[in-house]
Order: C-alpha cells, then structure tokens, then sequence
C-alpha cells in the first residue's frame, strides 16, 4: 500500500533441489499506478463586508484513485490556478479552505486549482471555484425635523442615523454608503449635504413643510439602493 507509482524491477533465480547445477533466472517488471482522480467544481458565497469562508475545502467533493471517495492532503497536493478576485478571494492549498476578505466589492470572483496525486505524479485535476459575494438588505428609513424659519439652521444632523445597513439594525456610515440627493421642493431653501448626512435649512425661510428625498448606495454593492423621504 502507498507504493509511489512507477516501473519496479526485480529478478529471481530458480535452483533445482534435486541438482544444484540446474539455476535458471528471470526479471519481473511491476507497474504500479493509481486510478482516475477527479476536481469538481465548487460554489461558494460570503458577505462582501464581513467576508469569511466561502468553502469549507474544495477537496470534499473530489473523487481519488478511480473511487467516489474524496482525497485529503494526505493524498494530493492542492496548486492555485488562475485567480480574478485581485487577492480579495484566496485558496489555502493547505488547508482546502477559499476565504473572502472583509471589504470585497460584491460580483461573482472565479479561480482554479488542480489536485496532483502524492503517489502518482501523472494523475492531476483541474477545478474551478465560483464565490458569489454580496451584501445584506440596505434600508433608508423617513426622517423628520425642524427649525426656526427666521435663524434657519441643522433640521437633521444625519439622515443615516436611523437607516440599516447590511441586512442588521446597525446605522451605515459614509465610508459604507454614497448618498445621492432626489427631488426637493424647497426651492434650495432646505439642502441635504451627501458629504455629512446633514439636512440644513437657511435663514429667512418661508414657514411651511418642506420634503426631499435622498437614495442610499451600498460602496461595496451597487445593485443595494434604498430610498427615504426627509
């Protein structure tokens, strides 16, 4: 068992017990191979802000040795391929594991590994690993506020304050989101500041109620918008 692969040679000699003059000798050639190995594709997802694990080991679906059953690192080295992602999604050929890094822009990042058999060189594997990442919900949520129409002054100090970000609770800063003014019926007397999140409104503005609208954009994922009314 674990015999590398390869063409082994050996001879004998055969002696008659009856009269030792009588030798003859002869070779034996063994070859000795393993069966098919097979890498299968693997699909893998992992959150573009928090990153981690996208496959736990690509070898787990593997075949080894012209059977289903999956190699270990005991049995084949693993060797990175090709690589999109730009060092944002990487293969450790030590362990099996594809993590993600924290921070990766959302989009579907490819790479490729081959798997080579320890005991026979001659038997590699090609695959190719498909992460999806994304980010959660993003939701922008109404706000309210008020000033003196004569000082005029911060009606909001940050629309971001109440929204959710990445599918929690959790506020978004402006290093997460853009924000992009929409519609708004104040005539420039009541402005939003996509630089700071701040709603201010200018002195000697006419008393009245006055609704803008303002989208949130995902940095990491365009395709996460939402949109409130302020």
């Amino acid at each position: 068992a674990n015999t590398p692969a390869g063409i082994y040679t050996l001879t004998y000699t055969i002696t008659d017990k009856l009269d030792a003059s009588k030798t003859s000798t002869a070779t034996v050639k063994v070859t000795v191979a393993s069966g098919a190995i097979l890498a299968k594709d693997d699909a893998g997802t992992a959150n573009s802000l928090t990153g981690g694990t996208a496959v736990a080991n690509v070898l787990a679906n593997d075949a080894y040795n012209g059977t289903s059953t999956a190699p270990t690192l005991n049995d084949v080295t693993i060797t990175n391929g090709t690589n999109d992602s730009n060092g944002k999604v990487i293969l450790d050929p030590t362990t099996g594991k594809v993590s993600v890094a924290a921070n990766t822009p959302a989009g579907i990042y490819t790479l490729t590994y081959t798997i080579t058999d320890k005991l026979d060189a001659s038997k590699t594997s090609t695959a190719t690993v498909n992460v999806t990442i994304a980010s959660g919900a993003l939701l922008a949520k109404d706000d309210t506020g008020s000033v003196n129409s004569v000082t005029g002054g911060t009606a909001i100090t940050n629309v971001l304050a109440n929204d959710a970000y990445n599918g929690t609770t959790t506020a978004p800063t402006l290093n997460d989101v853009t924000i992009t003014n929409g519609t708004n019926d104040s005539n420039g007397k009541v402005i939003l500041d996509p630089t700071t999140g701040k709603v201010s409104v200018a002195a000697n503005t006419p008393a009245g109620i006055y609704t803008l609208t303002y989208t949130i954009t995902d940095k990491l994922d365009a395709s996460k918008t939402s949109t409130a009314t302020v």
